[in-house]
């Protein structure tokens, strides 16, 4: 090659470097830097970590609490007003209204046994859709555990 044509290719060479972090911390490298320019800077963001995980958690088990809580008053609800239709019913037909009574006592029965079969139906479309984000966080939540972070 000639010597103008090695000074045009050594001009127009170019070194890229590129890096790459992904997570809920920062890398090593950043917290380094952090305690350069901040004192205690990568404890602080550690105290952080830790702080926001546990308030995380901590609000996932007032949510599923009151998602549990929520559903057992539903059943007692449900239970009381099937109780209330069939009693009617049964009432109804000993007062001679037959085809009244048929008719609540048999919608009350349908609509209770339609709702626990969609609601079993639907559970398990939920859990068949969650079961691969939840096999992604258990490992990630190893890999955590192995690295000693808290998530």
């Amino acid at each position: 090659m000639p010597p103008e044509e090695q000074q045009k290719f050594i001009k127009s060479f170019q070194i890229s470097s590129f890096q790459a972090h992904s997570g809920p911390l920062p890398s090593p490298d950043s917290l380094a830097n952090y305690n350069k320019i901040i004192p205690n800077g990568a404890e602080r963001i550690m105290r952080m970590a830790e702080n926001q995980s546990s308030h995380r958690l901590n609000i996932e088990n007032i949510v599923v609490n009151g998602q549990v809580k929520q559903s057992g008053r539903g059943q007692m609800f449900g239970l009381i007003i099937a109780f209330i239709a069939i009693g009617s019913a049964v009432l109804l037909a000993m007062y001679g209204h037959d085809a009244v009574a048929g008719i609540l006592g048999g919608t009350s029965v349908v609509g209770l046994v339609t709702i626990f079969v969609i609601g079993r139906k639907d559970q398990k479309q939920q859990l068949e859709e969650k079961k691969p984000a939840l096999n992604e966080q258990k490992d990630i939540k190893t890999l955590g555990e192995i690295r000693g972070f808290l998530f």
